[in-house]
């Protein structure tokens, strides 16, 4: 076998190689924070482009509410070195999809001049239902 024949291992690791300098090159050149730049690499660009601005501010009510949700699974896991792993695994990506795709949601509600989103506040107080206590 002569030594110049491609080894199907060495070319594999090679595509992995040149694939992650791809990514983090991209990911480098953008503006914001880090989880800011993998979230916009995990949401389609153009993804919201059809939304009208009913649809645009439904989507940022359950996108924040899923980013809420999330918040507090990373919180409930904890900062040990167990609870880190199953942040890193479980729900960092997630959350970093969440958060591009209310980006997108952003860059789409700016381009269609939608009023601010309601979603984009904190939520109300839940109002108290149900019968008061007998005293």
């Amino acid at each position: 076998m002569s030594e110049n024949t491609h080894h199907p291992l060495r070319c594999g690791r090679a595509c992995v190689a040149m694939l992650a300098v791809t990514l983090l090159s991209a990911c480098s050149t953008q503006g914001g924070s880090a989880e800011d730049r993998v979230g916009s690499f995990l949401a389609a660009p153009g993804k919201y482009q059809f939304y009208t601005c009913a649809h645009l501010a439904a989507q940022t009510t359950t996108l924040k509410a899923r980013e809420r949700e999330l918040d507090a699974l990373i919180a409930k896991a904890g900062p040990g070195a167990g609870g880190s792993l199953v942040s890193a695994v479980s729900y960092r990506p997630e959350q970093a999809q969440v958060r591009g795709n209310l980006a997108e949601v952003r860059k789409a509600e700016a381009e269609k001049n939608c009023p601010p989103s309601v979603a984009a506040a904190p939520p109300a107080a839940p109002a108290v239902t149900g019968k008061p206590k007998k005293r």
